[in-house]
């Protein structure tokens, strides 16, 4: 039996986070807005509604290791002009679909939703969420340094009861190097206030792998988190990609840890969770056993999507705003990247589509595999034939030679030790990866 560290040797290599299936750079036969429509129709159903997410692409200073769609300014003159576009793309769906859909869920990410004005916020709200399902639940990312007193008020006025915070680090070696200062008090001060409103989930966001962070370093932020006991908490992988994103290149190459180092940094904070009663309930999701993400997963009712872990998920996604991804449970779809041809293609009438893909049975078949992995670290596959299934048995065989997973009856299941690798198993069955005439840059898997 290999040991942990010759494993990640083993498996530690570029592939995709599956948020979904298939990855982006391997969507095809995109739908027309014709079809895109009529894949909404086929699968609305009013009880459930849709999910509906927003994407605020605006911040108001750039931090370094951002992989995001944004726009850093200080001008909230961009605001209402941006609004004025968001409620035209959704007027745009109303008009083709013929009714305004039941809205279950919403999600504003970016970004920054609180660059946004309280009273633009509000604005925004009210005017999608005329017609909301009864379960309706709403989240939003926060920023620490631009959110009010007032942004909160407008939250608990419009049902946003849950909210996740941009946190990254608490070390101010690791927040000069990112760009991002951000002071504990400062966090402290919000997260007491966010309490006191009656907002029933936090969420904090923390990556490991980021420049000038030390085993050291990872210990205090967690000791600084554990003070505020956020019900649950994100600890990502920081991807290292500045051939591909720009402002990556501000990060020094000599000031990130190692390969071998940034494993150990989450292997340390994966325990300190651990310890301080933190159970792993995803791929890099971690949860008390009083929220609700933990209770999605003791039910077999968690989920992943383009927004992360949900633990409601109806059949339909709709997003808005440039390059948000919508999801009819037949096809894809992602809207526009630049801002300009985002406000072209709606001006002319037309939904801002920029690209998509249409699925076929087999990808449906694989996707619930992969998302079964990734949600309850088994998945049943079945006799079905796959493409590749010769190779894809052969490295199932090589996985639970290696103790990453087991086998029973036609089901995977994922090992304690298998977590770390829960992406390797994914891509055994990914047949779009294997048939790629050209690499494609993803994250370490590890």
């Amino acid at each position: 039996m290999k040991t942990p560290q010759e494993l990640i040797q083993k498996y530690n290599r570029p592939g995709p986070r599956y948020t979904s299936y298939p990855p982006v750079p391997f969507w095809n036969n995109s739908p027309n807005e014709a079809t895109w429509i009529r894949h909404i129709t086929q699968k609305y159903d009013a009880q459930k509604g849709i999910d509906l997410y927003v994407h605020v692409p605006y911040c108001e200073s750039l931090c370094f290791y951002c992989g995001c769609n944004r726009t850093i300014t200080k001008n909230h003159g961009v605001e209402k002009p941006y609004l004025s576009l968001l409620l035209d793309e959704w007027k745009l769906y109303e008009e083709k679909l013929g009714f305004t859909p039941a809205v279950n869920s919403l999600h504003f990410g970016g970004g920054t939703p609180t660059f946004l004005s309280p009273e633009n916020l509000n604005m925004l709200m009210k005017h999608l969420l005329k017609n909301k399902t009864s379960e309706f639940i709403g989240s939003i990312e926060i920023d620490p340094r631009t959110c009010k007193t007032e942004h909160l008020d407008v939250l608990i006025e419009n049902g946003i009861k849950r909210v996740s915070l941009g946190i990254q680090d608490f070390d101010p070696i690791v927040q000069k190097l990112i760009n991002r200062h951000q002071p504990e008090s400062l966090v402290e001060s919000l997260v007491e206030k966010i309490r006191a409103k009656g907002i029933s989930s936090v969420n904090f966001d923390l990556i490991y792998g980021l420049p000038g962070q030390t085993k050291e370093s990872i210990v205090r932020t967690i000791e600084i988190v554990m003070k505020m006991k956020p019900d649950l908490i994100a600890f990502y992988s920081y991807a290292h990609l500045p051939d591909r994103i720009k402002n990556q290149r501000l990060i020094p190459e000599n000031t990130l840890p190692s390969a071998e180092l940034k494993r150990e940094l989450y292997e340390l904070g994966r325990k300190c969770l651990w310890d301080c009663g933190y159970t792993e309930i995803g791929m890099d999701h971690f949860a008390l056993p009083s929220s609700y993400l933990h209770k999605a997963k003791d039910e077999n009712g968690l989920h992943r999507n383009f927004m992360g872990y949900v633990d409601k998920k109806s059949s339909i996604l709709l997003g808005l705003g440039p390059t948000s991804i919508s999801d009819s449970s037949l096809s894809f779809v992602q809207n526009a990247k630049s801002m300009k041809d985002y406000e072209d293609l709606i001006t002319k009438g037309s939904l801002p589509i920029e690209k998509g893909h249409s699925h076929s049975e087999i990808d449906l078949f694989v996707q619930k595999i992969i998302l079964d992995l990734m949600c309850q670290n088994k998945a049943y596959i079945g006799n079905s034939s796959v493409p590749y299934s010769d190779e894809i048995h052969e490295e199932l065989s090589k996985f639970k030679e290696d103790g990453i997973i087991e086998m029973l009856n036609n089901e995977i299941l994922i090992t304690e030790l298998g977590k770390a690798f829960v992406r390797n198993v994914a891509m055994s069955f990914d047949y779009y990866l294997r048939a790629q005439t050209t690499k494609t840059k993803f994250s370490q898997t590890i």
